[in-house]
């Protein structure tokens, strides 16, 4: 199963480690470094022109920002 991440992006279901929302998670200096490096390596992947809400971590190392969020993410992925 695939769920819609935003704008017309979509990643498998399976693949999803976590969904965190960005507010509560960038409190973290740990997490904020994790972002940093991952975009710095090019593997943080802004699926939005809008504030992103939250991002999903897949088990390619990938990291999807995205303006939905977290709550309407674990939603999608509940089905």
């Amino acid at each position: 199963m695939y769920v819609h991440i935003g704008r017309d992006n979509v990643i498998r279901k399976r693949s999803i480690l976590g969904i965190f929302d960005l507010d509560q998670a960038s409190q973290n200096k740990d997490t904020v470094g994790f972002l940093r490096k991952a975009e710095k390596e090019g593997r943080l992947i802004n699926v939005t022109d809008e504030l992103p809400k939250a991002f999903i971590l897949t088990d390619d190392g990938l990291v999807y920002m995205t303006q939905l969020g977290a709550k309407t993410i674990a939603g999608r992925t509940a089905n």
